[in-house]
């Protein structure tokens, strides 16, 4: 029923990170107040390649949520004491090549403008994914936004909330949601749905037991107006689609200055190396087939800049990398990191980052990284 998983290993990194996405904000509550959410809405699947057009539908799309206020940190006091919790996704995709799919995400629901009858909310949901058909060589040869059963879920939504009384909140919603396994095994262009509908909020406790309460506590306090250094060591794997999907190892490191200028957030600039076989290979590849090969970089060096977003221990991060150097004519110049980070000590980080160049996945870097001091 599960299909047969080629690469345990990958499968293993891919189910860890999911859990603990899905544990961000599960983990936090204090005693407060909880909700059940639904919603029901209809989505477009957008060809953002050309050899995705076979895939397109209108998808159903039915969600239910159990979430509760966060209410007990400064950085829950610094959005507002947002909503988060774990939702259940459920997608009917109007296409056969793609069939059905089943996504176990949390979330976090910060209200943006409004007051205590009504407001406008933003939400963010990260997970796993189980699609019903990825891309088959003999059966679903024109699947080719999909090539595992697993995958990684992420979404963004725009809510307007209007509470009818006391127990009960009405809303229309719309959003964007991917649904991609981070290149680990192709083909893999991603399914990228935006989607509009209505939903319900129903109150079901004034106040509720906290969840796994010692995942992100205590509170740190951070030092703020500091740049603080550290060293990353990344480790990925990479599938190459003109070696027949052979999956190559990649690896890197980074050395990186951080400035915590509020409880939320720091700016993030560094220097970024890493060594990537996958690539390596494909670009022998490309040579061998050419009258006159193509030279190439082996090692792409880059500076990197961004910003990461504190959540107590657990931060989201969001880089842009430059190269020094191209590392051959038709590579992007530009990459793009995103990702989680989660402090296990007041020196040591572990965390899980996607590295992309625009719309193309790269690899999944599965990170460790200590503060210099």
């Amino acid at each position: 029923m599960f299909g047969d998983f080629s690469n345990p290993l990958i499968m293993k990194g891919n189910f860890r990170f999911g859990f603990l996405v899905i544990f961000i904000w599960l983990t936090e509550g204090a005693w407060a107040q909880s909700y059940l959410n639904v919603q029901v809405s209809r989505g477009y699947t957008l060809a953002h390649h050309q050899e995705l057009r076979d895939i397109q539908g209108i998808p159903n799309i039915y969600k239910i949520d159990y979430g509760f206020v966060l209410n007990d940190k400064a950085y829950h006091e610094a959005l507002g004491l947002p909503e988060a919790g774990l939702s259940l996704t459920f997608m009917d995709h109007d296409n056969s090549y793609t069939g059905k799919s089943l996504s176990l995400s949390g979330y976090m629901q910060p209200q943006i403008l409004g007051n205590q009858r009504h407001g406008l909310f933003g939400r963010l949901g990260l997970g796993l994914s189980y699609v019903q058909n990825p891309f088959d060589h003999h059966n679903n040869p024109l699947q080719l936004a999909i090539g595992s059963k697993v995958n990684f879920f992420g979404e963004g939504q725009l809510l307007y909330g209007f509470w009818v009384n006391e127990a009960l909140r009405v809303q229309v919603q719309g959003g964007i949601t991917h649904i991609s396994n981070a290149a680990r095994k192709l083909p893999n262009s991603g399914l990228n749905i935006v989607h509009a509908g209505i939903g319900a909020s129903v109150r079901l406790a004034e106040e509720s037991n906290p969840a796994w309460k010692s995942f992100n506590h205590p509170e740190v306090e951070p030092e703020l107006r500091k740049w603080s250094p550290y060293v990353y060591g990344r480790f990925g794997l990479k599938s190459i689609r003109v070696l027949n999907y052979r999956v190559f190892s990649a690896g890197g490191a980074g050395l990186q200055g951080a400035y915590r200028y509020s409880v939320l957030g720091s700016y993030l600039l560094g220097l970024d190396v890493d060594y990537n076989e996958g690539y390596i290979q494909e670009r022998k590849e490309v040579n061998r087939h050419l009258d006159e090969p193509i030279s190439f970089h082996r090692m792409r060096w880059a500076v990197v800049a961004g910003h990461e977003l504190h959540m107590n221990k657990l931060s989201l991060v969001t880089q842009v990398g430059l190269y020094l150097r191209r590392p051959h004519p038709s590579h992007p110049l530009v990459y793009q990191r995103y990702g989680l980070l989660y402090r296990v000590s007041d020196k040591w980080v572990l965390g899980a980052t996607l590295r992309a160049h625009a719309a193309r996945a790269d690899y999944m870097e599965w990170t460790l990284g200590r503060k210099i001091w």
